[in-house]
Protein backbone atom coordinates (compact mmCIF):
# COMPACT_ATOMS: atom_id res chain seq x y z
CA UNK A 1 0.00 0.00 0.00
CA UNK A 2 3.02 2.47 0.89
CA UNK A 3 4.53 1.99 -2.64
CA UNK A 4 1.70 2.74 -4.22
CA UNK A 5 0.70 5.66 -2.50
CA UNK A 6 4.29 6.47 -3.35
CA UNK A 7 3.53 5.56 -7.25
CA UNK A 8 0.49 7.92 -7.01
CA UNK A 9 2.56 10.33 -5.64
CA UNK A 10 5.28 10.38 -8.23
CA UNK A 11 2.58 10.25 -11.08
CA UNK A 12 0.83 13.50 -9.61
CA UNK A 13 4.21 15.58 -9.61
CA UNK A 14 5.09 14.56 -12.99
CA UNK A 15 1.86 15.29 -14.36
CA UNK A 16 2.38 18.85 -11.97
CA UNK A 17 5.92 19.35 -13.95
CA UNK A 18 4.52 18.43 -17.59
CA UNK A 19 1.83 21.18 -17.03
CA UNK A 20 4.24 23.57 -15.62
CA UNK A 21 6.47 23.19 -17.92
CA UNK A 22 4.10 22.99 -20.91
CA UNK A 23 2.61 26.14 -19.09
CA UNK A 24 5.90 28.03 -19.24
CA UNK A 25 6.19 27.36 -22.91
CA UNK A 26 2.32 28.60 -23.54
CA UNK A 27 2.91 31.47 -21.39
CA UNK A 28 5.81 32.94 -24.12
CA UNK A 29 4.60 36.02 -26.09
CA UNK A 30 3.15 35.27 -29.36
CA UNK A 31 6.08 34.99 -32.25
CA UNK A 32 6.26 37.93 -34.55
CA UNK A 33 3.11 38.64 -36.75
CA UNK A 34 3.60 37.99 -40.26
CA UNK A 35 1.49 38.76 -42.99
CA UNK A 36 0.33 37.21 -46.30
CA UNK A 37 -0.29 38.32 -49.72
CA UNK A 38 -3.37 36.57 -50.54
CA UNK A 39 -3.81 35.31 -54.05
CA UNK A 40 -6.02 36.75 -56.78
CA UNK A 41 -8.02 33.60 -56.48
CA UNK A 42 -11.37 35.46 -55.62
CA UNK A 43 -12.82 37.64 -58.05
CA UNK A 44 -12.74 41.44 -56.86
CA UNK A 45 -16.34 42.03 -57.01
CA UNK A 46 -17.19 38.81 -54.23
CA UNK A 47 -17.11 39.67 -50.71
CA UNK A 48 -15.43 36.62 -48.93
CA UNK A 49 -15.78 35.34 -45.40
CA UNK A 50 -13.62 32.77 -43.44
CA UNK A 51 -14.20 30.77 -40.28
CA UNK A 52 -11.16 29.02 -38.61
CA UNK A 53 -10.72 27.42 -35.57
CA UNK A 54 -11.61 24.42 -34.00
CA UNK A 55 -13.77 21.55 -34.49
CA UNK A 56 -17.09 24.14 -33.95
CA UNK A 57 -15.43 25.72 -37.32
CA UNK A 58 -14.70 21.88 -38.87
CA UNK A 59 -18.45 20.72 -38.46
CA UNK A 60 -19.90 24.18 -40.09
CA UNK A 61 -18.94 23.20 -43.50
CA UNK A 62 -21.55 21.83 -44.88
CA UNK A 63 -23.54 24.84 -43.74
CA UNK A 64 -21.25 27.68 -45.51
CA UNK A 65 -23.56 27.64 -49.01
CA UNK A 66 -26.69 28.54 -46.48
CA UNK A 67 -25.18 31.35 -44.69
CA UNK A 68 -23.23 32.37 -47.97
CA UNK A 69 -27.13 32.61 -50.02
CA UNK A 70 -28.47 34.60 -46.61
CA UNK A 71 -25.49 37.08 -47.25
CA UNK A 72 -25.72 37.31 -51.25
CA UNK A 73 -29.55 37.76 -50.65
CA UNK A 74 -29.37 40.55 -48.36
CA UNK A 75 -25.86 42.44 -50.15
CA UNK A 76 -27.03 41.46 -53.52
CA UNK A 77 -23.32 40.62 -54.08
CA UNK A 78 -21.59 37.43 -54.51
CA UNK A 79 -20.19 35.82 -51.41
CA UNK A 80 -17.80 33.40 -50.51
CA UNK A 81 -18.11 31.42 -47.00
CA UNK A 82 -15.69 29.37 -46.44
CA UNK A 83 -14.76 27.26 -43.14
CA UNK A 84 -11.66 25.67 -41.82
CA UNK A 85 -12.03 24.00 -38.52
CA UNK A 86 -8.92 21.15 -37.06
CA UNK A 87 -10.92 19.38 -34.24
CA UNK A 88 -9.17 19.40 -31.17
CA UNK A 89 -7.55 22.38 -31.07
CA UNK A 90 -6.28 24.91 -28.67
CA UNK A 91 -6.54 28.95 -28.80
CA UNK A 92 -2.55 28.61 -29.26
CA UNK A 93 -2.61 26.00 -31.66
CA UNK A 94 -5.05 27.49 -33.98
CA UNK A 95 -2.80 30.35 -33.89
CA UNK A 96 0.38 28.41 -34.38
CA UNK A 97 -2.09 26.64 -37.54
CA UNK A 98 -2.26 30.16 -39.04
CA UNK A 99 1.66 29.47 -40.48
CA UNK A 100 1.68 26.45 -41.20
CA UNK A 101 1.27 24.96 -44.18
CA UNK A 102 -0.48 21.98 -43.12
CA UNK A 103 -2.88 24.73 -40.95
CA UNK A 104 -4.31 27.62 -42.13
CA UNK A 105 -1.38 29.17 -44.78
CA UNK A 106 -2.97 27.74 -47.75
CA UNK A 107 -6.52 28.69 -46.81
CA UNK A 108 -5.37 32.55 -46.37
CA UNK A 109 -3.13 32.57 -49.22
CA UNK A 110 -5.96 31.62 -51.32
CA UNK A 111 -8.18 34.29 -50.81
CA UNK A 112 -7.96 37.68 -49.65
CA UNK A 113 -11.08 37.68 -46.97
CA UNK A 114 -12.98 40.91 -45.47
CA UNK A 115 -14.08 39.36 -42.41
CA UNK A 116 -12.61 36.27 -40.47
CA UNK A 117 -15.12 34.25 -37.91
CA UNK A 118 -13.30 32.49 -34.77
CA UNK A 119 -13.83 29.89 -32.92
CA UNK A 120 -11.01 29.37 -30.08
CA UNK A 121 -11.31 28.40 -26.64
CA UNK A 122 -13.58 25.94 -26.48
CA UNK A 123 -10.69 23.12 -25.87
CA UNK A 124 -8.88 25.48 -23.79
CA UNK A 125 -11.90 25.45 -21.17
CA UNK A 126 -11.95 21.86 -21.59
CA UNK A 127 -8.19 21.04 -21.13
CA UNK A 128 -8.26 23.61 -18.38
CA UNK A 129 -5.41 25.91 -19.96
CA UNK A 130 -4.62 28.82 -18.11
CA UNK A 131 -6.33 32.45 -18.80
CA UNK A 132 -3.35 33.80 -19.47
CA UNK A 133 -2.94 31.03 -22.27
CA UNK A 134 -6.13 32.04 -24.22
CA UNK A 135 -5.65 35.73 -23.80
CA UNK A 136 -2.43 35.49 -24.93
CA UNK A 137 -3.20 33.08 -28.10
CA UNK A 138 -6.53 35.22 -29.17
CA UNK A 139 -4.28 38.25 -29.24
CA UNK A 140 -2.05 37.15 -31.76
CA UNK A 141 -5.12 35.92 -33.60
CA UNK A 142 -6.97 39.17 -33.39
CA UNK A 143 -3.46 40.92 -34.14
CA UNK A 144 -2.71 38.72 -37.18
CA UNK A 145 -6.66 39.30 -38.69
CA UNK A 146 -6.29 43.20 -38.01
CA UNK A 147 -2.23 43.46 -39.95
CA UNK A 148 -3.84 42.02 -42.78
CA UNK A 149 -6.93 43.75 -43.50
CA UNK A 150 -9.36 41.45 -42.46
CA UNK A 151 -12.31 42.18 -39.33
CA UNK A 152 -12.11 39.72 -36.66
CA UNK A 153 -14.98 38.31 -35.46
CA UNK A 154 -14.64 36.18 -32.32
CA UNK A 155 -17.60 33.83 -30.81
CA UNK A 156 -17.31 34.24 -27.36
CA UNK A 157 -17.64 30.34 -25.37
CA UNK A 158 -20.46 28.94 -25.42
CA UNK A 159 -22.24 27.35 -22.87
CA UNK A 160 -21.41 23.55 -23.85
CA UNK A 161 -22.21 21.04 -21.13
CA UNK A 162 -17.99 21.39 -19.92
CA UNK A 163 -19.16 18.77 -16.94
CA UNK A 164 -20.59 16.47 -18.99
CA UNK A 165 -17.09 16.70 -21.28
CA UNK A 166 -15.00 16.14 -18.14
CA UNK A 167 -17.64 13.41 -16.60
CA UNK A 168 -16.70 11.38 -20.03
CA UNK A 169 -12.98 11.26 -19.96
CA UNK A 170 -11.08 8.47 -18.30
CA UNK A 171 -9.75 8.35 -15.11
CA UNK A 172 -6.33 9.41 -16.08
CA UNK A 173 -7.13 12.42 -18.58
CA UNK A 174 -9.66 13.52 -15.14
CA UNK A 175 -6.20 13.17 -13.03
CA UNK A 176 -4.77 15.23 -15.73
CA UNK A 177 -7.68 17.76 -15.64
CA UNK A 178 -7.41 18.00 -12.23
CA UNK A 179 -3.59 18.71 -11.84
CA UNK A 180 -4.00 21.24 -14.72
CA UNK A 181 -7.02 23.06 -13.03
CA UNK A 182 -4.22 23.53 -9.71
CA UNK A 183 -1.47 24.63 -11.87
CA UNK A 184 -3.62 26.68 -14.31
CA UNK A 185 -5.61 28.15 -11.40
CA UNK A 186 -9.09 27.36 -13.32
CA UNK A 187 -12.02 25.54 -11.95
CA UNK A 188 -14.17 23.20 -13.22
CA UNK A 189 -16.53 25.05 -15.20
CA UNK A 190 -14.18 28.50 -16.39
CA UNK A 191 -16.16 29.58 -19.30
CA UNK A 192 -17.01 32.47 -17.59
CA UNK A 193 -13.61 33.65 -16.53
CA UNK A 194 -12.25 33.04 -19.84
CA UNK A 195 -15.14 35.10 -21.63
CA UNK A 196 -14.73 37.93 -19.02
CA UNK A 197 -10.80 37.72 -19.69
CA UNK A 198 -11.18 37.96 -23.61
CA UNK A 199 -13.53 41.07 -22.41
CA UNK A 200 -10.36 42.41 -20.93
CA UNK A 201 -7.79 41.64 -23.37
CA UNK A 202 -10.16 43.66 -26.70
CA UNK A 203 -10.64 46.54 -23.86
CA UNK A 204 -6.72 46.74 -22.55
CA UNK A 205 -5.47 46.08 -26.14
CA UNK A 206 -7.99 49.18 -27.29
CA UNK A 207 -9.11 46.66 -30.37
CA UNK A 208 -12.48 47.99 -29.44
CA UNK A 209 -14.24 49.39 -32.60
CA UNK A 210 -11.84 46.77 -34.38
CA UNK A 211 -13.44 43.47 -33.43
CA UNK A 212 -16.79 42.08 -32.97
CA UNK A 213 -17.60 39.89 -30.28
CA UNK A 214 -20.27 37.49 -30.86
CA UNK A 215 -21.67 36.86 -27.20
CA UNK A 216 -22.93 33.35 -26.36
CA UNK A 217 -26.58 34.43 -24.84
CA UNK A 218 -27.18 36.52 -28.37
CA UNK A 219 -27.51 33.03 -29.72
CA UNK A 220 -27.65 30.46 -26.60
CA UNK A 221 -29.81 32.00 -24.36
CA UNK A 222 -31.38 28.95 -22.35
CA UNK A 223 -28.70 26.45 -20.55
CA UNK A 224 -31.08 23.44 -20.18
CA UNK A 225 -33.20 24.14 -22.83
CA UNK A 226 -30.36 24.78 -25.58
CA UNK A 227 -28.72 22.10 -24.47
CA UNK A 228 -31.76 19.40 -25.51
CA UNK A 229 -32.62 21.57 -28.50
CA UNK A 230 -29.24 23.23 -30.52
CA UNK A 231 -26.52 20.71 -28.50
CA UNK A 232 -25.90 17.01 -30.05
CA UNK A 233 -25.61 13.82 -27.38
CA UNK A 234 -22.21 14.82 -25.91
CA UNK A 235 -23.16 18.33 -24.89
CA UNK A 236 -20.39 19.81 -26.82
CA UNK A 237 -21.14 20.24 -30.43
CA UNK A 238 -24.10 22.11 -32.34
CA UNK A 239 -27.08 19.93 -34.05
CA UNK A 240 -28.34 21.29 -37.38
CA UNK A 241 -31.01 23.56 -35.40
CA UNK A 242 -27.79 24.95 -33.20
CA UNK A 243 -25.97 26.02 -36.16
CA UNK A 244 -28.81 27.55 -38.02
CA UNK A 245 -29.13 29.55 -34.45
CA UNK A 246 -25.38 30.37 -34.22
CA UNK A 247 -25.69 31.44 -38.33
CA UNK A 248 -28.58 34.29 -37.43
CA UNK A 249 -26.26 35.80 -35.13
CA UNK A 250 -23.48 35.81 -36.94
CA UNK A 251 -25.20 36.68 -40.08
CA UNK A 252 -26.09 40.01 -37.69
CA UNK A 253 -23.20 41.12 -36.65
CA UNK A 254 -21.36 40.64 -39.94
CA UNK A 255 -24.16 42.21 -42.23
CA UNK A 256 -23.56 45.59 -40.99
CA UNK A 257 -19.68 46.06 -41.42
CA UNK A 258 -19.72 44.06 -45.08
CA UNK A 259 -22.46 47.03 -45.48
CA UNK A 260 -20.60 49.85 -43.95
CA UNK A 261 -17.18 49.21 -45.38
CA UNK A 262 -16.69 46.64 -47.80
CA UNK A 263 -20.17 47.05 -50.09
Amino acid sequence: MKKLRWLFLVIVVLLALTVFCCGYRYYSPPTIQRAYQAKPGTPSDTIAVAFIGDSWAYMHTRHDSVIGGMLEQALHAPVRFRSHGICGLTSKEIYEHIFSDRGYRPFFRDCRYDVCIVSAGINDTYKKMSIRYYAQSMDGIISFLLENGIRPVILEIPDYDIRLAYDRQTQVRKLTRRVSMAVNGVGLDCKQDFRTALRQLINERGYGAKVDVIGYRSWNRDYLDDLSRLYLADGLHLNDDGYARLDSAIFLTVLPYLVRTVW
